[in-house]
């Protein structure tokens, strides 16, 4: 576990970086936006910038501590999937950049239940006793999340006027293959989640471990 932390703490000067990065897209993005009388793009642009203060806060609402790791991730993946894929229409101008972030998506949401999962059972005196529980729970959340993001994706087409699910051209289609590449994603992290239970390492599930092990408060939470 110290290897996990030491590894994690490198991350709190990569993280910086990345959140220059970030900015720096978000506001590019903005300005582009509105040179070019785009305000979808405009908006989306400075829409993305909220994640800096948002991330922030919540460090300081639950008093976390570490997980730079698991936060850089963060930022990667909502770079890909918010800044590029929706702000800057990479979804529509780039084929298939949907499906690669929709697998990403699996694996992202996959870790995040993963950090959960190992937060709530820190509460109870029978801690990891049964590992297949833990790989339904993340399986089972992350698939969860795909549908959601899918419903909402119905909910907002006729708001924002735009077919973000492709029903015109492919039906369900598109839906389904977005399904089909989380579920891939998703399976990914369990695979992992079983190879960590037999000692080995990897940067994914190592930065659920290291956030967990850096925040024992979060016990007292769990049980509350």
């Amino acid at each position: 576990m110290e290897r996990r932390i030491e590894i994690d703490r490198k991350y709190k000067k990569v993280l910086p970086i990345v959140q220059v990065i970030y900015i720096l897209t978000g506001i590019i993005i903005s300005l582009w936006g509105i040179v070019h009388h785009s305000a979808y793009e405009g908006i989306q642009g400075v829409a993305t910038l909220l994640m800096i203060p948002g991330l922030y806060l919540v460090r300081r609402l639950f008093h976390w501590e570490g997980g730079w790791q698991l936060e850089t991730y963060i930022y990667l993946f909502t770079y890909l999937g918010w800044s590029l894929g929706g702000a800057a229409q990479f979804y529509g101008r780039i084929p298939y950049f949907d499906k690669v972030v929709h697998c990403l998506s699996g694996v992202f949401v996959a870790i995040l239940a993963l950090s959960l999962y190992r937060m709530l059972e820190r509460g109870h005196s029978h801690e990891g006793e049964n590992p297949v529980t833990a790989y339904c729970f993340v399986f089972f959340a992350s698939m969860a999340v795909a549908g959601m993001f899918e419903l909402c994706e119905f909910v907002l087409a006729p708001i924002m006027h735009r077919d973000l699910q492709h029903v015109l051209d492919s039906g369900v289609g598109d839906t389904m293959g977005d399904m089909f590449v989380c579920l891939l994603g998703t399976i990914v992290v369990v695979a992992l989640m079983i190879r960590s239970a037999h000692g080995r390492h990897d940067p994914l599930t190592d930065a659920a471990e290291a956030f967990i092990a850096q925040n024992p408060a979060q016990e007292k939470i769990a049980r509350s």
